[in-house]
């Protein structure tokens, strides 16, 4: 990230913030949307992309302030025990605090203990620590040893949507402990990149999708947590930032989609399409056929399919594929574009390739809060598969490697669902 300055003001910092947030209400106020707070009926905030930008704005400048403020040694502290508040989280979520708090009024430490399964004394060492993040509320008991607790907005939240306990599940789960292992994953293997030599195979001992095919529980976890992230997340470019309109009516093949629940989407907003959904993973695909069901049933099918080999569908509308090269190597990153060139050769010119991930600004595009959220992802993708996040140019010398008949046409959309379309050119291969 290229900082415009690094001498800001503090006044001028507060300044911005004032103004930011007068500008925040203002646009609650002139939308009719309630000001959020920390109780169990909150409204959720906007997700127009006028609310966005200020949103963005004001962490971008508050979290500057904060750390000028606070000063490195204070804010490096606070960082370097974030560990132990994962661990805690990790204890709620697998314990299942959120469904045993009663939505509509409380309960006390000895019957969420009971109903955990676990003592007292850890329970209430996590049960405080997550209430001085305004995650549940301890209210004053009627003897000092009652301790009752109540939801708020965020415990009541994850309550509310089990696909965003699976998230954040997955994430104190089995992602928590292969992010140790990052350093040693380095050691065994400090100048080759694989997917086999990964921080999580490392911990893990298999990689993650050995892992995942093992251990039948945490794949469907797993595939429910992916459902969620979408949950998660403003704008859904898939949906919103392709002209889906402007194509014939057909089939859209949606590759590596696990579930199927990006096209699923689709499906209700499009009736024109039929789908195929091609994984790998029987246990994704066996996911999948449980959420089309009714009319939608007889618009899909589902195919395994390991998506390195030569892609065989030959009359596809389109080729979709959604979050999938961020978790590939460079080198496999090039094998999985080679491998629809037989389908597009065969499907009409212009049949367009749409890559929905991740596309990292270029330095200065953005501003240091969007970039930390972007790469704090490109992380994610180095700790579960020796992969990470990329930029529109990075994508477009990736296609070129796997054959220089494949351009980049058209940006829609960068961030975190960037959209990319590409097409396969009539130009003959240089390869």
């Amino acid at each position: 990230m290229i900082e415009n300055t690094n001498r800001p003001s503090l006044t001028g910092l507060a300044e911005t913030i004032s103004t930011l947030t007068n500008s925040i209400a203002s646009h609650l106020k002139e939308s009719n949307h309630e000001t959020p707070d920390f109780t169990t009926s909150s409204a959720e905030i906007p997700s127009n992309s006028e609310y966005e930008k200020l949103r963005i704005g004001l962490n971008s400048v508050a979290l500057d302030l904060l750390r000028l403020v606070n000063g490195p040694k204070v804010g490096l502290r606070d960082f370097f025990t974030h560990h132990y508040e994962m661990a805690a989280w990790q204890v709620a979520l697998e314990f299942d605090y959120f469904n045993h708090v009663p939505l509509e009024g409380s309960i006390t430490l000895k019957e969420l203990a009971q109903k955990a399964g676990m003592d007292e004394g850890r329970t209430l060492q996590v049960m405080r620590f997550l209430a001085t993040q305004r995650v549940f509320k301890e209210l004053a008991g009627e003897t000092d040893e009652e301790h009752p607790f109540e939801h708020t907005a965020t415990s009541a939240m994850i309550a509310r949507e089990p696909l965003l306990k699976d998230v954040f599940l997955m994430q104190a789960d089995e992602m928590f402990r292969a992010a140790s292992s990052t350093s040693d994953s380095i050691r065994a293997s400090p100048f080759k990149i694989t997917f086999e030599g990964s921080p999580f195979a490392l911990r893990h001992g298999q990689t993650a999708y050995k892992w995942y095919e093992e251990h039948p529980a945490y794949a469907a976890r797993f595939s429910r947590a992916m459902a969620g992230v979408t949950q998660l997340h403003a704008r859904q470019p898939s949906s919103t930032e392709f002209d889906w309109e402007s194509l014939p009516a057909g089939t859209i093949v949606d590759v590596a989609g696990g579930s199927g629940y990006i096209s699923l989407d689709l499906a209700k907003k499009f009736p024109q399409f039929d789908f195929i959904i091609q994984d790998i993973s029987p246990i994704m695909l066996g996911q999948g056929k449980k959420l089309w069901t009714g009319d939608l049933e007889s618009r899909v099918r589902f195919m395994e399919y390991n998506y390195f080999e030569a892609q065989p569908i030959k009359d596809a509308t389109a080729f979709f594929t959604r979050q999938i090269t961020h978790n590939l190597t460079d080198e496999d990153t090039v094998r999985f574009f080679r491998s629809f060139i037989p389908g597009l050769e065969a499907c009409k010119p212009g049949t367009p390739m749409l890559i929905n991930d991740s596309v990292l600004p270029e330095p200065g595009e953005g501003t240091a809060y969007e970039e930390h959220g972007l790469r704090q992802v490109d992380l994610a993708m180095w700790i579960g598969y020796n992969s990470r996040q990329r930029t529109a140019r990075e994508f477009e010398r990736l296609l070129a490697q796997a054959d220089s008949r494949l351009k980049l046409v058209k940006v829609h959309s960068k961030g975190s669902m960037g959209l990319l379309e590409v097409q396969l050119s009539a130009a003959a291969s240089q390869e």
